[in-house]
């Protein structure tokens, strides 16, 4: 009988494959402060910059590829009913065979208007466009909106931004829920925080960190190590089962 599974990941996720993280130093953060490349603030005052930024980043995705624990989630989801939350923006999921993927923060290989209808209203204009595609080469400031003719920017939620939490769809998969799988992120800060009380009732929890925060995983099954050593061991079990 196929399962209802629930798993929420984070940068331990990718980070495996060589995806850099947005909190440590790692050779895109370390020459940047994150409210000049990752905000609308920053956007507003240096467009050029927040570009050449995420085309380094979309450049350096490019070359990575899924490791061991995307490669088990996607086995995971030929045999039961698998949705993926995730708060990397990267397309790691989806390129080792992942279908149902929920990306909280956006996706680095998408781009949108900079007038979007889903950008909250820090602007002093009303004007919202609905104009949102794919990439195949990095964001540069000539691209401009086929809609409107405004500029386009990356398909991310900035620092200040919404995430979006599709309120409607996270209540039914609460109420459906038979295994919640929490990997690669901290269980202190949000959306993480809120999205395990959220699912507290799911029958079966699990989490996979290297260094778990234990004190807010009560009903959890923890595995203390990383992604790409216990996702595929806890795959296999529920599989069998």
């Amino acid at each position: 009988m196929k399962k209802r599974i629930v798993i929420f990941s984070g940068a331990g996720l990718s980070a495996e494959s060589g995806v850099p993280t947005f909190r440590e130093s790692d050779g895109l953060w370390e020459t940047h402060r994150i409210e000049d490349v990752a905000s609308p603030e920053g956007w507003a005052k240096d467009a050029a910059l927040v570009l050449d930024f995420y085309a380094k980043r979309f450049q350096k995705m490019k070359t990575c590829l899924p490791n061991p624990a995307h490669e088990a989630i996607a086995e995971l989801s030929k045999h039961h009913n698998v949705v993926c939350i995730t708060q990397n923006i990267d397309d790691l999921l989806e390129r080792a065979g992942v279908k149902n993927v929920w990306h909280l923060h956006g996706r680095i290989d998408w781009k949108k208007c900079e007038f979007h209808e889903d950008i909250p209203a820090y602007r002093n204009d009303l004007f919202c466009c609905s104009y949102k595609d794919t990439i195949s080469n990095p964001i540069t400031l000539e691209d401009k909106c086929p809609q409107c003719g405004a500029r386009v920017r990356p398909d991310v939620v900035w620092f200040g931004e919404a995430v979006n939490m599709q309120h409607d769809y996270l209540e039914d998969l609460v109420e459906t829920t038979d295994v919640f799988i929490g990997v690669g992120t901290s269980a202190k800060v949000y959306p993480a925080a809120g999205l395990l009380n959220v699912f507290e009732q799911a029958p079966e929890k699990y989490f996979i960190d290297p260094k778990p925060a234990r004190e807010v995983l009560a009903g959890f099954k923890v595995f203390d190590k990383k992604a790409s050593e216990a996702m595929p061991t806890l795959v296999k079990s529920l599989i069998g089962s």
